[in-house]
């Protein structure tokens, strides 16, 4: 055998083993923003698989093995979260969990399906991920059946003119939640009176809301991040006090409230959770995840130990030779916090959405 065949052969074969190797932990890769604006959502999904890794391990593992939960920062770039990509197949992840937003799903997209990389997205909920068999699985309910939904409540509350503020950080997500959401409110009748895109180079906040403002609408959709919703509500407050406000689902964190104060008293906006259901199961996530990080968790949270629940249950119950891939589409229902889990056979997730209006502070239900 000539050296350099025989050394790539020696390479090739040490990757086997390593491939192979059974022994060691179980490595998930973590991507979400963990710093700057926008970052609670990603420390609430990250702290909610923690908590799941902690129960898993807690019970011995999965055949032994121990999860290893390796956190990256994504810093809201698709270049950076890319090169993370790159860095956890280095590092022989078996799996990802995130990314929180949809951009950074359609930048990592093409590079786990390169790299045969499982990833389960809590959140992304872009259009464009469903209906095709890909890495990407994902517990969300798409920007279809959401924004379409909104459109539907505004035109039953009387909000036939509708301004909308649309995150220039998350385009893929705005873009594909706009365009849902115009294409039932137009066949309802309504009408956009205008679009204004935020955290771009030249719009700040309070341009924004005047610019939001100048069509009279009968109310304003924010299309963004908890942060940014309480920023611009406060922007709009200060200048009319009555049009109704609502926020896309994203916004749907502690940080709005706490953030928001008395400018987003009312705001309306669709969760994928009930904050306040009963049932066992939900309730004892409660109280761990707040005995464990000492605050109550976010909707990004409760998506997240789902997420971890369908890829664990996949991890543990597939055949040796079956792809991690194919056990997650052909897993049975599994019960999550408040529903059951399933993944169809694109590797796309449902949910139950429920409006929720901020009175007193509180996320409260509303019919």
């Amino acid at each position: 055998m000539r050296p350099i065949a025989f050394i790539l052969a020696l390479i090739f074969g040490s990757f086997i083993l390593v491939a192979c190797d059974q022994s060691g932990p179980i490595k998930i890769g973590f991507i979400a923003e963990l710093e700057g604006p926008g970052s609670d959502t990603g420390m609430d999904s990250l702290n909610a698989l923690k908590l799941a890794a902690q129960q898993i391990n807690a019970q011995g593992g999965i055949d032994g093995r121990m999860i290893e939960i390796i956190p990256r920062d994504d810093q809201k770039s698709p270049e950076v979260a890319q090169k993370l990509v790159q860095e956890f197949a280095e590092l022989g992840v078996d799996a990802i969990v995130g990314p929180i937003i949809s951009s950074i799903g359609m930048a990592m997209l093409p590079v786990i399906n390169e790299l045969g990389i499982v990833t389960v997205s809590p959140t992304v909920s872009a259009t464009d991920f469903a209906g095709f068999r890909d890495y990407l699985f994902r517990i969300n309910t798409t920007t279809r059946e959401n924004a379409r939904a909104y459109a539907r409540r505004s035109i039953t509350e009387g909000r036939n003119r509708v301004a909308l503020a649309l995150d220039g950080q998350n385009e893929a997500f705005a873009d594909s939640w706009y365009r849902e959401f115009l294409l039932e409110f137009d066949e309802r009748g309504g009408r956009v009176v205008s679009k204004v895109w935020i955290n771009t180079k030249d719009v700040t906040h309070a341009i924004a809301a005047s610019q939001l403002l100048d069509g009279s609408p009968d109310g304003i959709v924010l299309i963004s991040n908890g942060v940014d919703s309480a920023s611009l509500a406060k922007e709009i407050r200060e200048r009319n006090q009555d049009v109704s406000l609502s926020a896309a689902e994203w916004a749907g964190t502690n940080a709005l409230i706490e953030q928001g104060g008395d400018a987003v008293e009312g705001m309306e906006l669709v969760q994928a959770y009930d904050r306040y259901d009963p049932n066992p199961r939900y309730q004892a996530f409660i109280a761990d995840y707040i005995q464990m990080f000492d605050h109550p968790p976010g909707y990004s949270a409760v998506l997240t130990h789902d997420a971890a629940t369908m890829l664990f249950t996949a991890l543990k119950t597939k055949h040796p030779d079956q792809t991690l891939s194919n056990a997650l589409v052909t897993l049975p229902p599994q019960p999550g916090l408040h529903q059951e889990l399933m993944f169809d056979q694109y590797g796309d997730g449902n949910r139950d959405i429920y409006f929720v209006a901020i009175q007193n502070g509180r996320f409260i239900r509303v019919q």
